[in-house]
């Protein structure tokens, strides 16, 4: 064919997106018939429609507005989902996913709670729903002001979704694997049987869904602690059993090499060094951060209350107890799972920046509140980059348990008490603002944090890494295509 693959993905892209549009626009149409029809009938005999009616014909231009990216952004994602499957079945279960991610972003916006923000505009999909709701109730400033983050952060994801589909479009390895009638039964087999060295992009995919599934039901059905030792055996069992185990159990049965797939190679002593002083020095950027992220995105009364209750746990329990439960032990567990496991299957994609993000991504997500969920994810990035830099999990682990140690003890050591006793310590903290008794770094301290920081990632960079057979393959793709 004389067109591009470039070409033909924007053409299969546009015709998903007109069905996709089209459907939805007859589904809203049926919805205000049906509407209309059920009033009638309930208010006849009161004689009219006692004030309500048909929004005005502005709104539905805005929700057509509204409808393009995010019909742009889903149509990209089904298609890119449609190249990698091999049959409409397997289609479907890697539809699901995307279903378990979507209901959630747009059932928020329509809680009567949610109210748009900075914080919750950049939400992918949340923000064009709140901007929505804005505009349908005719708060039309509130809608401009909060439109350009919104706009940036759709375009982005609309930007994202269409290169993947290209990039799978254009794999070859991808479009021309052999074509079969998919079973759930047949596949779950081939898994155990034809075991690779390392785990496949889909195996890393299941294990992290897995572990999303576990950990939604454990807060789900898990009551609240009383006491330090009921907390302390409720975190080992979401740590050891929920987490740890699921991924040791993905490694020996659907992999040929458990210490390769969990990275569990081992590292020169200075990258351990590194990784325990980087997790040092970017303790002040960390906390900064989190400071942010709790004034774009206060914390509900609710979850101040559990994390309160929490707190008072964990001032009654000897610091060695706390630190080996709060930072040791996910250290080890979470690194097993999202740098481990999900990594290692995540680099077959042929990206190693999309690697990196995703396994982030679901690191971000398994945490429980919104606040630690972005927090986590930027820290899994750079996990992540340390992983696949080094080639082991040592380092990850080093550096997760000295960043989380740190910040218990110094959150119970340093206090407003202990800074009017010490006058020293005024030179590194100050009140924070949303919570006084709170200790934050002086601006200056986040500043050197940050630059040091960034060298020793450089440093890290410099490190010669060993890429996936697919990256290689990606790379020199790459390399062909910009040579010719």
């Amino acid at each position: 064919s004389p067109a591009e693959r470039v070409e033909i993905v924007w053409g299969k892209l546009l015709t998903v997106m007109v069905f996709s549009i089209v459907t939805s626009l007859l589904n809203l149409l049926s919805l205000a018939v049906t509407g209309a029809a059920v009033l009638s009938r309930m208010t006849a005999g009161i004689g009219g429609m006692g004030g309500m009616g048909a929004p005005p014909f502005s709104v539905v231009i805005w929700m057509v507005l509204a409808l393009l990216p995010l019909a742009a952004i889903f149509s990209a994602l089904s298609l890119a989902l449609a190249t990698l499957a091999r049959s409409t079945k397997e289609g479907q279960y890697y539809l699901m996913p995307l279903m378990f991610v979507t209901l959630p972003l747009s059932t928020i916006a329509v809680m009567p709670t949610t109210e748009i923000s900075l914080g919750n505009s950049i939400i992918p999909v949340t923000g064009v729903m709140l901007i929505l709701r804005a505009v349908i109730e005719g708060d039309y400033l509130i809608a401009l002001r909060f439109l350009a983050p919104v706009a940036a952060v759709t375009a982005i994801c609309c930007i994202m979704a269409i290169r993947w589909a290209v990039d799978l479009f254009s794999n070859e390895s991808v479009l021309f694997r052999e074509s079969e009638r998919f079973s759930l039964g047949a596949w779950l087999r081939h898994l155990v049987r034809d075991r690779g060295v390392t785990p496949s992009a889909a195996e890393g995919f299941m294990c992290a869904i897995v572990l999303l599934m576990l950990q939604f039901f454990a807060r789900l059905f898990a009551p609240m602690p009383d006491g330090w030792l009921g907390f302390a055996i409720q975190t080992l069992v979401v740590q050891v059993a929920l987490v740890a185990t699921p991924v040791l159990l993905f490694a020996v049965m659907l992999t040929a090499s458990p210490r390769r797939s969990l990275l569990l190679e081992p590292t020169p002593w200075q990258n351990l060094t590194i990784a325990g002083m980087l997790a040092l020095v970017a303790h002040p950027a960390s906390a900064a951060l989190s400071e942010f992220l709790q004034k774009v995105y206060p914390i509900s009364p609710d979850a101040l209350a559990v994390l309160g209750e929490i707190s008072k746990m964990l001032q009654d329990a000897p610091l060695w107890q706390v630190v080996l439960l709060m930072a040791v032990v996910p250290a080890i567990c979470e690194e097993l799972a999202f740098r481990g496991f999900v990594l290692s299957g995540l680099r077959h994609l042929g990206h190693k920046g999309m690697a990196i993000v995703v396994s982030a991504l679901f690191f971000g997500v398994v945490h429980a509140f919104l606040q630690q969920s972005i927090n986590a994810f930027i820290m899994g990035m750079l996990l992540a980059y340390i992983a696949v830099q080094t080639g082991s999990l040592f380092p990850g682990i080093v550096f997760h348990a000295v960043h989380n140690g740190l910040a218990i003890a110094l959150s119970g050591a340093v206090t407003a008490d202990s800074v009017e006793r010490f006058p020293l310590l005024k030179l590194l903290f100050v009140p924070s603002e949303h919570a006084p008794e709170i200790m934050t770094f002086h601006w200056p301290i986040v500043a050197v944090s940050a630059v040091m920081s960034a060298s020793m990632v450089l440093w890290f960079r410099a490190l010669p890494f060993c890429p996936s057979p697919e990256e290689r393959l990606q790379t020199a793709i790459e390399h062909r295509g910009s040579t010719a």
